[in-house]
């Protein structure tokens, strides 16, 4: 006879085994909180797409949130974030039926049923920055995020997974081409997959600046590793640059420019590379996307490719540098 199993003990045993290791670990201890009350107390076998209705229709209700500063704003969750804490319980279901065994041999749960995703409706499309928006936005953020958000548009890194854990332990001297690479290992990037990460001349202006100041961490707050970009001082310095917007260009902020993700400064290096002319293949081998025929393994000349391509970021169309925005600090 099968054992009936619950949920929260299913969600303990991937917690201590799936996502331990996982850089979404903590999104997974997040998910499974809220999952914990809706489905917690139930047998495998109970849960299908019937006993997660109440579940999402909860989760799509709105949310007030309360800052520091007592401002009160309406948050409304995303299908796409509902997705995925539905694809989090086909995830622990899959694992009870085809990989956790009881002592006599037997799967925790006999099928996995079909969880369902919602159809999406409401994403947010991405918003590339234009160069007049970027000079807003940067002299706006505390110096040392607009040091890692600059060098994200010069680099096209991911912030989180990718650029604030940039460690001095992945550089590598090319001498070839009198510069240097950063090999960011797959377990730090959201594919899995090893990453070249080529500089440009801004790239590698900021990465001097940051050179000395931590033993591995490349950049640092206070004197230790940076732990995030998209925080407080980034939604505060959005505002601030939203409301010179119209002041400055002389009509309204687009909604995408008030509501910028740190995500947008990656799809607006995609978006001026594909402008400048640069090739798929070398877009792609920039970004890092997931690809059967990109490799971590380059010529020379290969590199080199990258790294003139990458120049295309550098500056806008009046050649002006982007380096300097850093320096220029609000007087007071």
């Amino acid at each position: 006879m099968r054992a009936k199993r619950k949920w929260r003990e299913a969600a303990t045993r991937y917690l201590l085994e799936e996502a331990i290791d996982k850089d979404s670990g903590a999104d997974d201890v997040y998910r499974l909180k809220l999952l914990d009350p809706f489905l917690g107390e139930r047998d495998l076998h109970q849960i299908h797409d019937g006993t997660l209705t109440s579940f999402i229709a909860w989760r799509r209700q709105p949310v007030k949130v309360k800052r520091k500063s007592g401002k009160v704003w309406v948050k409304q969750v995303k299908t796409k974030t509902i997705n995925l804490d539905l694809s989090l319980v086909r995830r622990i279901l899959n694992l009870a039926a085809r990989k956790w065994r009881d002592e006599q041999g037997l799967t925790w749960l006999e099928t996995a049923p079909l969880i369902s995703l919602l159809k999406v409706r409401d994403a947010r499309a991405p918003y590339p920055l234009s160069w007049a928006e970027q000079r807003l936005l940067l002299p706006e953020l505390p110096e040392h995020l607009a040091e890692v958000c600059l060098f994200l548009l010069n680099t096209g890194l991911r912030s989180e997974s990718e650029a604030v854990r940039l460690d001095w332990r992945w550089e590598i001297v090319v001498p070839e081409l009198d510069c240097n690479v950063f090999l960011v290992p797959g377990d730090s990037r959201k594919n899995e997959q090893d990453h070249v990460c080529v500089l440009n001349s801004v790239a590698r202006s900021i990465i001097e600046r940051c050179r000395g100041k931590h033993r591995t961490a490349v950049f640092t707050y206070r004197g230790r590793p940076l732990q995030s970009v998209n925080n407080t001082a980034w939604l505060k310095a959005r505002e601030r640059a939203a409301a010179k917007y119209q002041e400055r260009l002389g009509e309204p902020a687009p909604d995408g420019f008030r509501t910028l993700h740190v995500h947008d400064l990656r799809h607006t290096v995609g978006r001026r590379l594909r402008a400048a002319g640069v090739a798929l293949e070398t877009r792609q081998a920039i970004l890092g996307h997931k690809s059967g025929s990109i490799t971590t393994h380059y010529s020379a000349a290969e590199l080199r490719e990258l790294v003139e391509a990458m120049e295309f970021v550098a500056t806008d169309n009046a050649r002006e540098s982007h380096a300097l925005t850093l320096l220029k600090r609000k007087a007071g």
